[in-house]
């Protein structure tokens, strides 16, 4: 027995040298030529250079297609787990995501109603219960395929052997699991794609690097139009990769069921990559009514790609879900709120001190004084002295103050210069979120005293006295502009978006919290919603299929009554 472990310890340690070999001095070969490829020519995968240079790294284009050999799919795999770091941890630190982002979802509240609003259109009656009824059917199949057996998915679907075309059941790196399922019941043939379950398929996820991305619009078999942007790395890849697989399977089967419609449909990274896919196939003729039931999508494309499948693509999200808001843009604002959130804190935990302690002083002060019936003069002097400095003990002046001494040094640092604390040296992007900060607190400071918020232009627009413009148009302009001040492109979710909301009762107020009464909505809603992360407490719980499937049975539930009303109210309305 010991010398089994210490066998099995020792392929382990060898086993980890050379992966660690493979990482630092293993190059791959140089992609084909040209003439060798062929007709699939596009489909082979371009590979990856070996170590180098960081800088070298940087430049080194990200792939768009599936790793072809072990090597390659090792170093995608050390970038993907370099840049998550860097992007995550390297950005953010331990302590911004234990309690940053903890105090800046206090601070915020519940925005759920933001997905009810003007901009957005609610759906009722008999047609959005069918809609959402065939979601359900197909969402409990998508959930049979990802969580369940094989055997079970099966059996739950109705199938047979002889239905299943294609069956990928082991994912790799930008490979995932897929199933290609002929139903005769609904005359389709759907496309199930799993979601990140395993290792390799969270690796998938997480690389995700900008890559150019071309959708080629047909009519008629004709060229209509072509559709220019970026799409989420690991996702193009696998979904060239299923393409590569699945096509020639629908070619034949198509020519002996002509009737049949193709259906992607995927949860999570599983939507990400079916949506893409879906604009791959629809670039063939035989596949132009493809469509794609995309099921808490991530942000996976940039704005005209997701614009322009609206009429085949349907996304899902349930309530709170965090996942279809994530991109590397909406991340760093989402950094950006919860510095300046942070900063706001400590400033009013410092003040609130400060003035709790002057204050204990003069009340010891008085009492110290008290005691004493001689040098009634004096002692009446330092009480009105004592009063005046507690009533200068205010915390516009200070901080007005305290913004004026930020100024911008040479070395790309900035001196912080207060009278009661000493110099400190602070970074460019602490001292951005510092004035937000005072901005902030200024601002409440003069609302509490004349009863309005009064922002005070010179800390927060350099333009004192134009008009300034409406904030949602330029919110919206600025959310379809295909490039960041950071040089990131901004990712949504792709297709029509419809959105289940859990609505408060009407006596309670929005952001005052959840009720056990809420109410369950679904709305349309503006792509421009999801350029901006929300933090709720169940953002993550709620991205899950069985959070899905339970809001979408209480949807039914209220839709359901609902249209019983209105038959009520038209019946009696007849009479």
């Amino acid at each position: 027995m010991p010398a089994t472990v210490a066998a099995a310890a020792a392929a382990a340690a060898s086993g980890g040298a050379f992966l660690l070999y493979l990482l630092i001095t293993c190059r791959p070969q140089p992609p084909p030529p040209e003439a060798e490829r062929g007709a699939e020519g596009d489909e082979a995968s371009p590979l990856l250079r070996g170590s180098g240079a960081e800088s070298d790294r940087e430049e080194e284009p990200w792939p768009d297609r599936a790793p072809v050999t072990c090597c390659e799919a090792a170093a995608v795999a050390a970038r993907t787990a370099r840049r998550t770091w860097e992007l995550t941890v390297g950005r953010w630190g331990l302590h911004g995501i234990a309690f940053g982002i903890k105090r800046h979802m206090k601070r915020q509240g519940n925005l759920q109603h933001e997905y009810s609003g003007n901009d957005c259109r609610q759906l009722k009656g008999h047609q959005a219960h069918t809609e959402v009824s065939s979601l359900l059917e197909y969402l409990k199949l998508c959930m049979f395929f990802s969580k369940k057996s094989f055997s079970a998915f099966l059996k739950f679907g109705g199938y047979k052997q002889e239905d299943i075309l294609i069956h990928k059941a082991r994912a790799r790196l930008m490979q995932p699991s897929f199933a290609l399922v002929c139903d005769k019941r609904t005359k389709c043939f759907l496309l199930f794609i799993r979601g990140a379950i395993s290792t390799k398929e969270r690796l998938t996820a997480a690389t995700a690097a900008e890559v150019p991305f071309h959708h080629i619009i047909l009519s008629e078999g004709q060229i209509k139009n072509v559709v220019l942007g970026y799409a989420h790395c690991g996702m193009l890849a696998g979904a060239r990769w299923i393409a590569r697989l699945a096509i020639p399977h629908l070619h034949n089967k198509l020519k002996e069921f002509p009737g049949y419609q193709i259906k992607v449909i995927g949860h999570s990274m599983g939507a990400g990559i079916g949506s893409i896919l879906t604009y791959i196939l629809r670039e063939h003729y035989e596949f132009s009514s493809c469509s794609c039931l995309a099921f808490a999508p991530p942000a996976c494309m940039t704005w005209e790609l997701a614009e322009s499948g609206k009429d085949f693509i349907t996304s899902l999200v349930n309530r709170n879900d965090v996942v279809p808001a994530i991109s590397k843009v909406s991340s760093e604002s989402l950094r950006s709120e919860v510095m300046v959130s942070s900063k706001l804190d400590d400033l009013q935990d410092h003040f609130h001190h400060n003035l709790f302690a002057s204050i204990s002083q003069r009340v010891a002060f008085f009492k110290s004084h008290m005691l004493s019936v001689s040098h009634s003069s004096g002692k009446i002097a330092d009480h009105d002295s004592s009063i005046s400095e507690v009533k200068s003990l205010k915390i516009s002046p200070l901080l007005k103050d305290a913004a004026d001494v930020i100024q911008p040094a040479a070395n790309g640092h900035s001196i912080v210069v207060t009278s009661e604390e000493r110099v400190t040296l602070v970074n460019n992007e602490d001292v951005t979120c510092v004035k937000s900060a005072v901005s902030i607190l200024v601002s409440q400071e003069d609302s509490d005293s004349n009863g309005a918020l009064d922002t005070d232009q010179s800390s927060l627009s350099p333009n004192e006295g134009k008009e300034v413009p409406n904030q949602d148009s330029a919110g919206k302009d600025k959310q379809k502009e295909p490039i960041s001040a950071s040089g990131s492109r901004q990712f949504f979710p792709p297709g029509r978006i419809i959105h289940m909301v859990a609505l408060p009762p009407p006596d309670l107020a929005p952001g005052e919290g959840t009720s056990s009464n809420e109410i369950i909505g679904i709305y349309e809603t503006p792509r421009e919603l999801y350029g901006r992360i929300r933090l709720a407490p169940n953002m993550i719980k709620e991205h899950y299929m069985p959070s899905y499937i339970s809001t979408m049975e209480s949807l039914l539930e209220q839709l359901q009554k609902d249209d019983g009303d209105n038959t009520v109210c038209t019946t009696s309305n007849d009479l």
